[in-house]
């Protein structure tokens, strides 16, 4: 499992990491899945269902990433099995557009790809008016006041999975999908699942994770 270091994207060099044919065992994960019960949950923004992920893939993160440039110092937080499922009709105003997902600089997210295409994979997005890719603790209030302008400005958007750019976003770089390809990137980024043509499906499969990287 050879694994290069990250690539660069957009203005702020926002690295992401793709490491293909990452788990040795992809087909026990396929079976722990099918086991597992899956469901959606009131308290979480992610459009489809969640089950916790085996901590024995947890176990195997945590020592694969000791020999990723970059990652040696990560740790896993939290790993999840997840399918988008929600049809775009019902998604909130939020679910529609890039998103990050935890602003602290020291934090890093997972996809682990366990489908194939014609399923989509990750895109990562620019903000047109702030010029943010990432959103850390400091933008914060102003990503909040940028998205209420937007909406003053544009409308909300519509009802439908984010896919190409838009009048908001400009697409900085993407991971396309492949079985057993893992990729990570800074959690505060911003980014979307292409999952337009895939939620109706219900079988768009991954394991979704985040990573500390703790202190030298």
């Amino acid at each position: 499992m050879p694994v290069q270091p990250p690539i660069r994207m957009g203005r702020e060099a926002v690295p992401l990491w793709i490491i293909d044919d990452a788990h040795p065992a992809p087909q026990a994960l396929h079976a722990a899945a099918a086991a597992a019960s899956l469901a959606a949950t009131t308290d979480d923004l992610y459009p489809g269902v969640r089950a916790p992920a085996p901590a024995a893939w947890t176990d195997w993160l945590n020592r694969a990433v000791q020999a990723w440039p970059g990652l040696e110092q990560a740790r896993a937080l939290r790993a999840d099995f997840a399918i988008a499922t929600h049809d775009p009709a019902a998604l909130a105003p939020v679910q529609r557009i890039p998103h990050f997902d935890d602003a602290d600089e020291t934090i890093k997210a997972v996809v682990h790809y366990l489908c194939h295409p014609p399923h989509g994979g990750t895109s990562f997005h620019r903000h047109r008016a702030t010029g943010f890719e990432r959103v850390t603790k400091a933008r914060a209030p102003a990503w909040r006041q940028a998205l209420a302008a937007d909406a003053a400005r544009h409308g909300l958007p519509p009802a439908a999975y984010h896919t190409n750019d838009t009048a908001m976003f400009e697409r900085i770089g993407a991971a396309a999908l492949r079985h057993n390809r893992l990729i990570v990137y800074p959690a505060n980024c911003l980014h979307c699942g292409d999952v337009a043509g895939s939620w109706a499906g219900g079988d768009r499969l991954t394991i979704t994770a985040l990573l500390r990287i703790d202190p030298v």
